[in-house]
């Protein structure tokens, strides 16, 4: 009976992952990811390209607005947004050290966002989203080979997200998206024939409705 019931637990988990509706958003002018949008519980997240909220909202979201509005109990939020109709927003507020979390969105309705820690063997990643429900945010590490991606989104969920490294040879990639789970990124490598053309985006293959990127 454990068995099942944890059998349950994982397919119940990873089913919230693979009904995630999952919008990317790359720089016309640099390639890089600009942004991604995640469809969680009927709200519509927005993640930029440091790994921090940038704003939310859901379709039906209406109601009256109010503010966290007490300077000495709720010093680090006030004046952010409290709730809107039923729907309340909390932030992260750890009293007596100095924490990376502080002042970030902490729930969104019934929606628990975390942060990861500011340590040794994660500084390329301290403050940044670490889960949104039950999607899990990962970031490049450091490379002593070639850094270019260090604090870069890797992977969302089972969605893994990848850029073009160094390469003595062939340029035309470098630090632009290449792989957005089953998107991939190519760009013109010609430097001879289509020289004028060299490092642009050449196509976008894997579009789907589930899992999309496009060019702002």
């Amino acid at each position: 009976m454990k068995f099942k019931n944890v059998f349950l637990l994982v397919f119940v988990l990873s089913s919230f992952v693979i009904n995630a509706q999952v919008r990317a958003t790359v720089s016309a002018k640099t390639y890089d990811l600009e942004s991604v949008k995640l469809t969680v519980d009927n709200f519509i997240i927005t993640l930029d390209s440091d790994g921090l909220i940038s704003d939310f909202n859901a379709p039906d979201l209406n109601g009256k607005v109010e503010y966290y509005d007490d300077k000495v109990f709720d010093k680090i939020k006030y004046g952010k947004l409290k709730s809107i109709g039923g729907v309340k927003i909390d932030y992260w507020d750890e009293l007596g050290w100095n924490s990376t979390k502080n002042g970030k969105v902490k729930s969104l309705g019934n929606i628990s966002v975390d942060y990861w820690d500011d340590t040794a063997f994660t500084r390329e990643k301290a403050g940044k989203v670490k889960k949104i429900g039950n999607l899990s945010i990962e970031y490049w590490p450091d490379d002593v080979i070639d850094n270019s991606r260090m604090g870069k989104l890797k992977s969302i969920g089972d969605i893994s997200i990848d850029y073009g490294t160094k390469d003595i040879i062939d340029q035309s990639k470098f630090q632009k998206l290449i792989r957005f789970g089953p998107v991939s990124l190519e760009y013109s490598d010609d430097k001879f024939m289509d020289k004028n053309k060299y490092g642009l985006l050449k196509s976008i293959n894997g579009n789907s409705e589930k899992i999309s990127v496009s060019v702002l």
